[in-house]
């Protein structure tokens, strides 16, 4: 049935819109519904709120400065988004239409929503797609290097004592990378906040590169102070672009800013290597096969740390390229991802090398005891007087 001017209609708000729904609302369904859809939306849900009477879509029309055609366009793709249902009742001179809105999903259904996030990356981009992740994503605070102080309370006032250890809310890192075996030490809580858009625009601020600057600072040991200032360098605001392989070339000429440790596996993997070698400066091919092993093998750094010890001892203190590749694509294949991977896989070379070289040693050198020759003093002056006859021809 063909909408008419006259027509009436009632709403009914299924749902009220919280603070999170609007800015789903705006932020994603916007792009992908139009700027019709979502102004109809938003006025059939204030008139709903306050409607007394029905109404003829005449006044509707007039208010939203909206052709029929262009409404029933509108109302089609909140039709098609679930925000909204539409039934109708035929009468002789017109059709009553009641509308009832549903709330959109908050941005947290939404992103779990494959169907939703293929449009709506579709409909903007991907780098646009992830910014607006990255503004509507919930805050968590990061836990890591905190220890749980909880004390344990038992309220006697009932049967059971009161039980405190259901999880009521799971407090999960702030900043989560879907890329497995990425590990980041970097404080990006303090990086926000000493960090000005100015310096480093929140558009600039994806995941992506958010990633680099956590693992670069992690492999060169770099504080969360440098960090800004590289970064800074890097960032292009009035071409609204960020230059990745510049942060790469300034990290490796940066000297490390965390030198020492509890743990000396903990290190950054350059702060390591110059430990190793008695605190000389490590020079720019070594550090390009740190960051190789963290960015490409994507090896935590305490496995980077012993991998690299394991290595010095078997190639006399020399880091070849070629040797450090071997290495690596065989632990990648064992599939080394921990630390006690690491060291379960030195301790298996260890004794395959051990036995390996007792087999190679060649026959006077697995002798415990070598035979004494014995020279008499005849001999002994013979020798001599064939030397001094030598000496007087020469």
């Amino acid at each position: 049935m063909e909408l008419k001017a006259k027509d009436i209609y009632k709403i009914e708000c299924a749902d009220f819109l919280s603070k999170d729904m609007l800015a789903s609302l705006f932020s994603l369904y916007q792009p992908i519904i139009g700027i019709h859809a979502i102004n109809l939306y938003m006025t059939l849900y204030i008139e709903g709120m306050n409607q007394r009477t029905q109404e003829s879509h005449s006044r509707l029309l007039t208010t939203l400065n909206m052709t029929i055609d262009d409404f029933v366009r509108s109302r089609t793709r909140l039709e098609e988004f679930m925000l909204m249902r539409v039934y109708q009742e035929e009468q002789e001179n017109r059709t009553n239409y009641i509308y009832i809105l549903y709330a959109p999903l908050p941005a947290e259904s939404f992103f779990s929503s494959k169907a939703l996030m293929n449009r709506f990356v579709e409909s903007v981009g991907q780098k646009h797609a992830e910014l607006t992740i990255q503004k509507l994503s919930p805050v968590h605070l990061s836990t890591t290097g905190y220890k749980d102080v909880t004390k344990k309370v038992s309220y006697k006032s009932y049967e059971q004592d009161y039980d405190n250890s259901i999880v009521y809310h799971k407090v999960l890192p702030r900043y989560q990378f879907e890329l497995e075996g990425v590990n980041i030490n970097f404080d990006y809580e303090r990086f926000f906040a000493t960090t000005s858009p100015l310096v480093f625009p929140t558009e600039l601020r994806t995941q992506e590169n958010l990633m680099l600057i956590g693992q670069l600072a992690t492999i060169y040991g770099l504080s969360v102070d440098r960090m800004r200032i590289l970064v800074n360098r890097c960032a292009d605001i009035n071409a609204m672009a960020f230059d990745g392989e510049k942060l790469k070339l300034l990290a490796e000429k940066s000297k490390p800013d965390i030198t020492s440790a509890k743990d000396i596996y903990s290190l950054p993997p350059v702060s390591f290597l110059q430990a190793k070698q008695n605190g000389a400066e490590v020079s720019l091919a070594d550090r390009k096969i740190l960051e190789d092993l963290s960015l490409k093998m994507h090896f935590p750094p305490d496995v980077i740390n012993i991998m690299i010890e394991y290595i010095l001892k078997r190639s006399q203190n020399r880091l070849v390229k070629q040797f450090v590749d071997m290495v690596a694509g065989e632990w990648a294949r064992d599939g080394v991802k921990t630390r006690e991977d690491a060291l379960k896989e030195t301790k298996k070379k260890n004794t395959k090398f051990a036995k390996k070289s007792e087999k190679e040693l060649p026959a006077y050198m697995s002798e415990t005891k070598q035979e004494e020759t014995t020279v008499s003093e005849e001999e002994l002056q013979e020798v001599q007087k064939l030397l001094k006859k030598v000496g007087d021809k020469k």
